[in-house]
C-alpha cells in the first residue's frame, strides 16, 4: 500500500475526532421548555454552566416555554443539526405530549437524538396542612365519602402533575374529583399554599423545602419505593401496587446532529454527573443520577412512551 493511501486512510479515520475535538467553536444554546424555578430549569441551567467551564465556550439556557413544553421540544426538533441548539429534556414533552395531541408537531423518536440522561426523580403528593387526610389511602377513602367534592391543582391539563392524579383516580376505582389546572407550579403552589385548593404534585426538587418546613405536608411519592430524601412518606405504590411516576431530565438534540458530537456532549456531561459535588446536590435534592449511553437512553424513552400510552388512554386524556 502507497504512503499516500496510507496518509489518506489515517486523515479519514482521524477526521472524525477532530471534527469532536473542535467542537464546541461559538456559543451552545440549550432550551429549557418550562418557566425558570423548577426542577428542568435548575438542571439545565447547572449542566450548562458546568460544560461551559468544559468547552471554554459559552452555553446559554433559553426558557422557550407554551403548550406544555412542546413549543420549545419543537423549536429544537427544527433546528440545524450541528451541534449548538440542545434541548434539556423532560420527560414530558418526549413521551406523554405524543399521546395527549393528536398532531404534534415532531417526532420524538424521529427527529430529536438522544444524548445522555442526566437525572430522574419522583413527585411528591402535597396537601396543605389544614386537609384532613395523612396518606393516599386516607384520600381515597375522603374523596370516595364526598364525590365531587375534593379539588386538586396541577401545573396544567395533560401535565405529569395532572396526570399522576387521574393515574391515581384510575387505580383507585374513578375517584370523583375536581381538576383545577393552573398556568404553571408556581401559580398552582401559591393557591395550595393559601389553601384555596387542598393538593398538589411536585418535582421532589420543589417539594422538599416546603414539605420539611412544614408549609405543606407530604402524602406520598411517586416512585416505585420511597425517596431516600423523604423516608418517612410512604410511596403511593405501598397503597396502589403498579404505581410508578418517575421523571427525568437529560439531553437531546435534533436529529442528524454528527455522532461525534454527540458522543462529546454525552462523555462531558457524564464526567459532570459523576463528579462528587454534583452527586452530592443530587443527593440533597432527592434525586438520583443517571449517566446513560445515547443508546439506552433511546431505548429508555421508547419504553416510556408505550406506558404512558396505557396511562393516557387510562385516564381519557387529550389537549386537543
Amino acid at each position: 500500500m502507497s504512503l499516500r493511501i496510507l496518509l489518506a486512510l489515517a486523515l479519514a479515520l482521524a477526521a472524525p475526532w477532530a471534527f469532536s475535538q473542535g467542537y464546541p467553536t461559538k456559543p451552545v444554546r440549550v432550551i429549557v421548555t418550562f418557566p425558570p424555578g423548577g426542577t428542568p430549569d435548575i438542571y439545565g441551567r447547572i449542566m450548562s454552566s458546568e460544560l461551559s467551564k468544559l468547552w471554554n465556550q459559552s452555553v446559554v439556557v433559553e426558557n422557550r416555554t407554551g403548550a406544555g413544553g412542546t413549543i420549545g421540544t419543537d423549536f429544537v426538533a427544527k433546528a440545524p443539526p450541528d451541534g449548538y441548539t440542545l434541548l434539556f429534556a423532560a420527560d414530558a414533552t418526549i413521551t406523554i405530549a405524543p399521546h395527549l395531541y393528536s398532531k404534534l408537531p415532531y417526532d420524538p423518536v424521529r427527529d430529536l437524538a438522544p444524548i445522555v440522561n442526566v437525572t430522574a426523580g419522583p413527585f411528591v403528593l402535597m396537601a396543605n396542612p389544614a386537609f384532613p387526610p395523612n396518606n393516599v389511602r386516607e384520600l381515597i377513602d375522603l374523596v370516595h365519602a364526598q364525590p365531587g367534592k375534593i379539588s386538586y391543582a396541577s401545573s396544567g391539563a395533560g401535565g405529569q402533575q395532572h396526570l399522576a392524579m387521574e393515574y391515581i383516580r384510575t387505580l383507585a376505582g374513578n375517584m370523583d374529583m375536581i381538576h383545577v389546572p393552573y398556568k404553571g407550579f408556581g401559580q398552582g403552589i401559591a393557591d395550595v399554599l393559601a389553601n384555596q385548593v387542598p393538593l398538589i404534585f411536585g418535582g421532589i426538587t420543589a417539594s422538599i423545602q416546603l414539605t420539611r418546613g412544614g408549609k405543606l405536608k407530604a402524602l406520598g411519592v411517586t416512585g416505585p419505593k420511597r425517596s431516600k430524601a423523604l423516608p418517612d412518606v410512604p410511596a403511593i405504590a405501598e397503597t396502589l401496587p403498579g404505581f410508578d411516576i418517575t421523571a427525568w431530565y437529560g439531553f437531546m438534540a435534533p436529529m442528524g446532529t454528527p455522532r461525534e458530537i454527540v458522543k462529546r456532549i454525552h462523555d462531558d456531561s457524564v464526567t459532570v454527573i459523576r463528579r462528587p459535588d454534583f452527586l452530592e446536590r443530587l443527593d440533597r435534592d432527592g434525586i438520583e443520577p443517571v449517566a446513560n449511553t445515547p443508546e439506552e437512553f433511546g431505548e429508555q424513552i421508547r419504553t416510556d412512551l408505550a406506558r404512558w400510552a396505557k396511562i393516557v388512554k387510562a385516564a381519557g386524556a387529550k389537549l386537543d
